[in-house]
């Protein structure tokens, strides 16, 4: 069995073989980065002067989804200074979603969209945790047709956001789970109390405090960041990593989108992980950092994660590079969320231990918060679509290494 290193340098490298573009791995405990190497090139173009300029933690990346961790400590620190509530109804700020309504399908012979009222409404708690009823117009397919029909603007970050992500619901508040843009409204809720923008409230209390120096929602005023962005690389359907055609995310993106629209760079991410895990109280207040922790999801909402992270688990593991290899990192089925992320409530045979916290962002990025054991783990990259499994196969044999002793002596061991 080759190590990790071996592995990535495999995958990382130049030729028709390429398994991933560049690629950067890090682990951390709340002393600091304890782990940090980087595989590969900031492109997979050859016309690209960026080829030949390798993969760093400083390279600037579009994290996507790994916004909604930022967005979270800011809702959860303007619930500590009492100017939001997890549990009251969301309308007294949204007041978009004053009488919201459920969809519930679509006329045969007119497309036109039906609807039903609900009978509760949504908490910030609900939208932090992916209860409220909202989704993903890419994910969706009926949000997909009601976009549609609607003309709302298909691509991430064109328009503002209550324009392009006011979809009806899925179902009634608090009773399913459906990923979706609920953490770009918590973002909103943050700027309406707080009468700043999300990207200055975020700068002014996250990420200044915490060195964060290199983390922009406008890419575009900061040339600093922009000038050590990486390309975007894509895997086609025949599973070959060629360049992306597009950015996929805007650089001029008129909103600050609590729920992807960051850029950022490896080390910068690391040090919120960090902060995290040191939970020091400058981030939030140890009680206020353990309910971002707290799953909270309904029964019917459970087994709807459940579901759907099983699904995905399955599929990966039936297409996993080297599946059948000794190297394993085997995902339970009790999952759970939280305001903060996804819980695991049983540890993870060979990794990470029961309560951790995860996600991660549209381009294959992976973050990992195991409090237990004082692991912060991190995996970046810049290649679409979600969810490839070169990608997840590659964190796992990272997660692997690093709870078994791999790469040093990591965390706290039993």
């Amino acid at each position: 069995m080759g190590t990790f290193e071996q592995y990535m340098e495999q995958a990382t490298a130049g030729g028709a073989d390429r398994q991933l573009p560049g690629c950067v791995a890090i682990a951390a405990t709340k002393n600091g980065i304890a782990y940090s190497r980087s595989f590969g090139m900031q492109s997979v173009d050859p016309a690209s002067p960026l080829s030949d300029k390798p993969m760093t933690p400083d390279t600037t990346m579009w994290i996507a989804s790994c916004t909604k961790l930022v967005t979270a400590i800011a809702a959860m620190q303007c619930v500590e200074k009492g100017l939001l509530n997890l549990d009251d109804d969301v309308s007294s700020i949204l007041t978009e979603f004053k009488n919201p309504d459920i969809l519930v399908g679509f006329e045969d012979d007119t497309g036109q969209p039906i609807y039903k009222k609900t009978t509760g409404f949504i908490t910030l708690r609900m939208l932090l945790t992916h209860q409220s009823g909202l989704g993903y117009s890419f994910i969706q397919p009926e949000l997909a047709q009601y976009s549609k029909y609607a003309k709302l603007d298909p691509e991430f970050g064109k328009k503002l956001l209550a324009e392009s992500y006011l979809f009806p619901l899925l179902y009634e508040p608090g009773t399913s789970w459906s990923y979706g843009v609920g953490l770009d409204w918590a973002g909103l809720m943050v700027e309406r109390v707080t009468g700043k923008t999300l990207g200055a409230y975020m700068e002014e209390n996250i990420l200044k405090p915490i060195g964060m120096n290199s983390t922009s929602f406008r890419i575009k005023e900061r040339a600093d960041i922009l000038s050590r962005r990486a390309d975007m690389a894509l895997r086609t359907a025949e599973g070959v990593v060629v360049p992306n055609p597009t950015r996929f995310f805007s650089d001029d993106a008129p909103d600050d989108h609590g729920g992807g629209g960051l850029f950022s760079c490896p080390q910068d991410y690391v040090n919120l992980l960090v902060s995290v895990l040191k939970n020091d109280g400058t981030l939030l207040t140890p009680p206020a950092m353990d309910v971002l922790f707290t799953p909270c999801l309904s029964p019917d909402a459970i087994v709807e994660l459940r579901k759907n992270r099983a699904t995905m688990y399955k599929t990966f593991r039936e297409s996993k590079p080297g599946s059948a290899a000794v190297v394993k990192v085997i995902q339970p089925d009790e999952m759970n969320y939280a305001p903060g992320g996804q819980i695991s409530e049983r540890g993870w045979l060979g990794g990470r231990k029961a309560g951790s916290m995860s996600w991660g962002g549209l381009p294959n990025l992976i973050w990992v918060l195991d409090r237990e054991s004082d692991i912060a783990l991190l995996f970046c990259t810049q290649l679409l679509p979600p969810g490839d499994a070169a990608v997840k196969a590659a964190f796992e044999r990272f997660e692997y290494a690093v709870y078994n002793g791999e790469l040093g002596n990591i965390g706290v061991k039993d």
